[in-house]
């Protein structure tokens, strides 16, 4: 089992901080967009971690990854750089937390995800619709009981329900927050015409407890069921990334020392890289081009085209509302 993680790493960046990343990093679609023409697959990670201080494991959804290759993630990296990670689905989705199998492969998992040290972020329960309450509370209290003992000691977690029964009572939120688990803020829409979207926390305040008092998690997904090119933004976003933006803002009004993490799936706008660059000018972070000149360029073509009238350069800064100061970039 993993040692508990150091005073030291404790206090890195990813522990503080507002950070914008995506929801996956080796997309072929972002070829001559992110990274060069003919980039081998094996040195994406470190071009997109030279232009990003974030991302979002989806890998890990599909299963614990060899140790080796967490190893050569962290290798890949600035020490800087953050890694969050999705829970197994053999975790979450298929057992609903439920089953010494469940639980054993949430140990497996812990322990290799710790190889990453201080690149470590939090780690993500993303619970299918068919996870509900209060069918599925106990199973959820048990999870969380057994974290600890797991090797979950010294770790952030954070999870993401999509089903709106777990905003009937106040039970759910009382339990994260004795975990001091994240109750993921989230913008997703079901592809299943049937299903009902949770309520988005810019929409509804029962959608934004608080439930680890140092940090919040925000996952922007939007809808798979788009048809997108990952390279440009097809779906209007801004209004709602302004009301995100003051939604991280607030959290963090008088309390620095907290972290934000913000993960952007392709499917939100069209393209997580160009929405990412605009979150981060709504935020008030200072904004750099990635990738060549000629990138860059492609970057902000992007974006005027989505919001004509707001045009943007490559290295440009929004005018930010009265009173809100300017946050350094990573």
């Amino acid at each position: 089992m993993g040692d508990r993680l150091t005073d030291a790493e404790i206090e890195t960046p990813a522990r503080s901080g507002i950070l914008v990343g995506a929801c996956g990093f080796s997309y072929d679609e972002w070829e001559g967009f992110v990274f060069p023409p003919g980039l081998p697959k094996t040195e994406r990670l470190t071009r997109y971690a030279e232009h990003f201080r974030l991302v979002e494991l989806d890998s890990t959804y599909y299963g614990t990854p060899r140790a080796d290759r967490v190893a050569r993630w962290a290798d890949q990296t600035p020490e800087e750089f953050v890694f969050t990670a999705k829970v197994p689905k053999q975790v979450t989705q298929q057992a609903r937390l439920q089953g010494p199998l469940a639980l054993g492969e949430l140990e497996r998992f812990l322990t290799t995800m710790r190889l990453l040290g201080p690149r470590l972020g939090p780690l993500v329960f993303q619970m299918s619709p068919g996870f509900r309450y209060p069918r599925d509370f106990k199973a959820l209290h048990t999870a969380l009981e057994a974290l600890p003992s797991l090797g979950g000691d010294g770790l952030r977690f954070a999870i993401e329900f999509r089903h709106p029964s777990w905003l009937e009572r106040d039970e759910p939120a009382g339990l994260l927050r004795s975990h001091r688990v994240a109750w993921v803020w989230n913008d997703w829409l079901p592809t299943e015409a049937y299903l009902a979207p949770m309520p988005r926390a810019i929409d509804d305040p029962r959608a934004q407890p608080v439930t680890a008092d140092d940090f919040a998690y925000v996952r922007l997904i939007g809808n798979h069921a788009e048809c997108i090119d990952y390279r440009s933004i097809t779906v209007d976003r801004l209004d709602d990334l302004v009301r995100w933006a003051e939604l991280a803002l607030e959290f963090r009004r008088g309390r620095e020392a907290r972290g934000v993490y913000i993960l952007l799936n392709n499917h939100y706008s069209g393209s997580s890289p160009a929405t990412i660059r605009e979150l981060e000018r709504r935020l008030g972070l200072d904004v750099e081009p990635f990738g060549s000149p000629d990138l860059g360029h492609d970057l902000a073509s992007s974006i005027n085209a989505a919001h004509p009238g707001d045009a943007v350069g490559p290295a440009h800064q929004a005018p930010l509302p009265s009173g809100q100061a300017r946050l350094p970039g990573f």
